[in-house]
């Protein structure tokens, strides 16, 4: 039977005590914890019995004949080894001497492993320093880069679980590093330790990590089964509101509700057939202080492909800017108004400060919306006669 154990073959004490405990209970260990800290249990007559974690001397995968000869005569028989590096022993006998009664010559042994598991948690240490470092930077230096993780399609729960199986990792090795120094000062010191320690803490641990990895590789599965591609559907049909502007009103609107971690509202729309057409993206970002970046980072890209900015001043907007594509016709209006951006690309006239108006009309209702709702605007002919949906 499989029973959940401490989250590391480090915390030597744990370990033992709740082998040992389970043998009380009429469940003895054959087996050292593996994957998601499960150790193999078998059921028997319940009696008191000692574990014993001992690091190996060398790496190997069973003691040596003669240490299991000199063990068993003194009452310890073998019962599995982890990675190479622990073996496990267990004594029925009460009675039986200590394998080991020296705590200097203990530590001596732990100072191998000791020194390797200092190595694996520096190096996981830095793997996630210099992931969160990275992080931070594309949200506040590259603003191209962050102009496309706004635009991926990654739902809040997918990076967190990223981050906490980051976090996991981490831990673990934190974890592994503190508990083997925890056991070995007091056996440098020359103090022989306890071989018992509470454990439900360590157990449940190993539950919150093993939460964590599953949920990491779920967000793995639901990232290689989503679509490559995502359809438009008419905006009537969306049950939340849907923002956008039309322009002529002589087409259906269609959308798609972006997912995204960086946003708490996004919408993808689209207008237009053929020689007409206008494709506009709305943001509304988790992180106010990340809109200015965004926009920044939209312009950045059009700079980088050659086509000219200019700034306009509308009232009730923070920013308005407006870009051409000359060999496409395209004309480019980005508009922002507090953590709201909104990037309009379309392939009719030049942009005009009637149309940026009413963009900024739109944002303004929105931003008075506790919930962040937002309005839909039908306009037929140039003038146009603006009607607001469900807020």
């Amino acid at each position: 039977m499989l029973k959940l154990m401490p989250m590391n073959i480090y915390d030597v004490a744990a370990q033992q005590a709740r082998m040992e405990d389970q043998a009380a209970r009429g469940w003895f260990a054959v087996s050292v914890p593996g994957i998601f800290f499960l150790a193999v249990f078998e059921k028997g007559e319940p009696k008191a019995v000692r574990y014993r974690l001992e690091p190996a001397p060398v790496k190997e995968s069973c003691p040596d004949p003669e240490r299991l000869a000199a063990y068993r005569s003194m009452g310890w028989e073998y019962v599995d080894t982890s990675g190479k590096s622990v073996h496990l022993w267990r004594c029925d006998d009460p009675d039986a001497p200590e394998l080991h009664t020296d705590p200097e010559t203990e530590a001596q042994a732990y100072d191998r492993l000791f020194r390797r598991q200092q190595k694996v948690t520096q190096f996981w240490a830095a793997v996630t320093a210099l992931l969160a470092v990275l992080a931070v930077q594309t949200l506040l230096t590259e603003r191209t880069l962050l102009v496309w993780s706004v635009q991926e399609w990654k739902p809040l729960w997918r990076e967190a679980a990223y981050w906490g199986f980051l976090l996991a990792l981490a831990l673990a090795a934190f974890r592994q590093w503190w508990s083997l120094r925890r056991y070995l000062r007091p056996l440098r010191a020359g103090v022989p330790v306890c071989h018992r320690r509470p454990y439900r803490l360590a157990c449940g641990l190993s539950l919150a990590i093993m939460l964590l990895w599953g949920i990491y590789i779920a967000s793995l599965c639901a990232d290689m089964a989503d679509p490559r591609s995502r359809p438009f559907e008419p905006a009537e049909t969306f049950d939340e509101p849907v923002p956008y502007i039309t322009e002529k009103g002589l087409q259906e609107v269609q959308a798609i509700h972006w997912d995204n971690w960086l946003t708490t509202d996004q919408w993808w729309t689209f207008e237009g057939m053929g020689d007409w057409e206008t494709e506009n993206r709305y943001y509304r970002l988790r992180f106010p202080w990340l809109a200015d970046d965004l926009v920044d980072g939209i312009l950045a890209d059009y700079q980088e492909k050659g086509w000219p900015i200019m700034a306009w001043q509308i009232p009730g907007l923070d920013e308005t800017w407006v870009s051409t594509r000359d060999d496409y016709g395209y004309w480019f209006l980005v508009v922002r108004l507090g953590d709201q951006v909104w990037s309009i690309s379309t392939g009719t006239t030049e942009p005009t400060i009637d149309l940026a108006e009413r963009y900024a009309a739109v944002l303004a209702e929105v931003q008075q919306k506790e919930k962040g709702g937002a309005i839909y605007e039908r306009s037929a002919g140039i003038q146009g006669v603006p009607a607001c949906g469900a807020l």
